[in-house]
This record gives C-alpha cells, structure tokens and sequence, in this order.
C-alpha cells in the first residue's frame, strides 16, 4: 500500500487516521528512520502515531478505510456473530482486545453483537457489563463508527441512525 501525507487510513488499534506526514526521524540518538506519522481522527486528546516504514509487521497493521460502497455491503450483512461469550475474564480480554487491535471489520462487528447481546442477557437479570467489556464495546463502536462515518461521509454520531434505520438493529445505540 502506497501511503501519501493526506490519506486516510486504518491503524490498528489506533482505528481510523490521517497521514499527516512521512519523514525522517531520529528517535533516542539512533539513526534516523522514515516514519508513517499518523494522526488518529475523531480522536478528543491530540496525539500522533509514529510507524516505522521498514518495519513490516507494524506497516502490516495499516489498511485503506472501506470504500462507500464496502460500508454499505458490510451494513447489509447485519448483524454478524462472532463465537460465544467466554467466561474466564481474563481470557475474554485478551481475546477481545486482540480483536480490536488486530481484527477485521467483520470481527469487530461481530464483537460488537457478541457484547451488546451479552449486555442484554445481563440486563434481564438486573445486571450490567463491568468495566472492562464496556471498554471494549466502547472501542469497538468508536473504531467502526469512525470509519462508516469516513467511508460514508457523515458524521460519526450519526452512523448509529443510519445502521438502525437500514437494518432495524440497535447495536451502536
């Protein structure tokens, strides 16, 4: 993938970027090398991401953001599953956040319903998410409204509207 300064990219955990600049930089003394510097939209806290362009495996971590035409499709397919819940907490993190780090859109989606799903199931006992699948969920919806509201060329609050009236489905209220 060829990246320009200009571009709109997804990274990652970082989701949905900007490439704001692609230069030479010299970090702790080294040599310097040419980096990807991103800057995550939408993001409240202004913050950049620094990508070495040799190193592949995080180059790897970068992908276009879907086409208009791709978030339309993919609305469509609505709502996705994605396994089963897991019960050992510390399992379901790790699994979770490799999903949001490293997962496709599908995968994303798919935890998504996973989460809000298991929300519900809470809910009808009186219960609620604790605080780390409600982070995770939070992620999640930010990463793809973010980038439906990119592909589509609205505004990321509105995604939710938009995914509910296409689709009847709730799941980014």
């Amino acid at each position: 993938m060829k990246l320009k300064i200009g571009d709109n990219i997804v990274y990652g955990g970082s989701g949905v970027c900007q490439v704001e600049d692609i230069k030479d930089i010299s970090f702790f003394h080294e040599e310097p090398q040419t980096y990807y510097v991103l800057k995550p939209l939408f993001a409240k806290q202004a913050s950049l991401v620094y990508v070495p362009k040799e190193n592949s495996a995080q180059v790897s971590r970068i992908h276009p953001v879907m086409s208009k035409k791709e978030a339309i499709s993919l609305i469509d397919t609505l709502p996705i599953t994605l396994g089963t819940w897991i019960d050992d907490r510390n399992e379901r993190k790790e699994k979770f956040n490799a999903v949001i780090a490293n997962g496709t859109r599908e995968e994303i989606l798919g935890l998504i319903n996973l989460i809000v799903t298991h929300a519900s199931l809470l809910s009808k006992e009186g219960k609620h998410l604790n605080a780390q699948d409600d982070r995770v969920l939070y992620e999640a919806k930010n990463r793809m409204n973010n980038e439906f509201a990119i592909a589509l060329n609205i505004e990321p609050d509105n995604v939710s509207e938009l995914i509910q009236q296409k689709t009847g489905l709730e799941i980014f209220a």
